[in-house]
């Protein structure tokens, strides 16, 4: 591989470290990554895009690294690689993160290659792969409490769908956000996809509650900053209540990534969290008086 990033990038490499499909090394005390790129082709033009217009704003993200072709992609054993450097200092993604991208990129692109806000969609197939997944398994954990979070799933489709919310303040998103990862991937161009504001912080705050790192004070004073719509919160109430958290760790299970006792961490905070969930449709309609439809058995004494 050194031989290859040594033809295409003109980079003399002493050291070159790997990790599964992750190649670094380190030239004038900058850190790079060759990586296999994780999406879609047919999307990398419009990364580039989007990444180019990111440097014209001096909005801070981590670099790619265009070839001797001047393409981001190189082909090495018919498997797309892209060169990133390292231009962010690693730290524990928090919610300045999220607001410094969300508050410079808003409407930053209008591509639907990048879009990722058909929210019914995506997740009615979401569910669908996991009923066909479950069948027949051999996951003690997962099949007593697969029914329990797809149906949490559907309740979310059906909250969106009977409220007909339109997705407005697009912003550069991520996927996922993990708490516990530094913040390279969270700047790293290769992950953006183009969606809600109510994504990432939604996803955050999932993150950090299973992780036992927030209480309802910090995400009452998250909510009061970020100044929702009303549409805005009713997509946060779905998208809080779509357990992606649990779906996660299904597919680090079926992949065999993961130990099945893994799935306890979320089991044994289910009552937490809808009690959680509660207390935010609570804040959301008497402190802020914002008057959006409640889900009977979340709020019920």
């Amino acid at each position: 591989m050194k031989n290859i990033i040594n033809y295409y990038y003109g980079f003399n490499i002493l050291n070159l470290y790997s990790l599964d499909d992750l190649y670094y090394f380190n030239i004038d005390n900058n850190n790079y990554y060759f990586m296999t790129l994780d999406r879609p082709i047919n999307e990398i033009n419009s990364i580039v895009s989007i990444y180019i217009e990111l440097k014209k704003r001096r909005i801070l993200t981590n670099e790619i690294i265009l070839n001797n072709s001047n393409q981001a992609i190189t082909m090495v054993n018919n498997n797309p690689y892209v060169l990133i450097k390292e231009k962010i200092n690693n730290h524990l993604v928090n919610i300045n993160d999220i607001l410094y991208i969300q508050n410079n990129t808003i409407n930053i692109s209008k591509d639907r290659l990048l879009f990722r806000n058909d929210w019914v969609k995506l997740w009615s197939l979401k569910i669908d792969y996991y009923e066909e997944q479950m069948r027949d398994n051999k996951y003690k954990l997962l099949n007593e409490s697969i029914n329990y979070y797809i149906g949490l799933g559907e309740n979310a489709i059906s909250y969106l769908v009977y409220n007909e919310v339109k997705i407005n303040n697009v912003v550069l998103s991520h996927k996922r956000i993990d708490i516990n990862k530094g913040t390279f991937n969270f700047y790293n161009p290769i992950n953006f996809i183009l969606d809600s504001r109510v994504r990432d912080f939604s996803e955050y705050i999932k993150c950090l509650f299973f992780d036992d790192k927030i209480n309802f004070d910090t995400f009452r004073y998250y909510i009061d900053y970020m100044n929702f719509s009303k549409d805005e919160y009713i997509l946060l109430i779905s998208r809080l209540l779509f357990p992606t958290y649990y779906f996660d760790i299904c597919d680090e299970i079926i992949s065999n990534n993961v130990n099945e006792e893994k799935i306890k961490k979320v089991l044994d905070k289910s009552n937490d969290y809808i009690t959680f969930l509660k207390s935010t449709f609570y804040y959301i309609i008497y402190n802020k008086k914002i008057n959006i439809p409640y889900i009977e058995w979340i709020v019920q004494d």
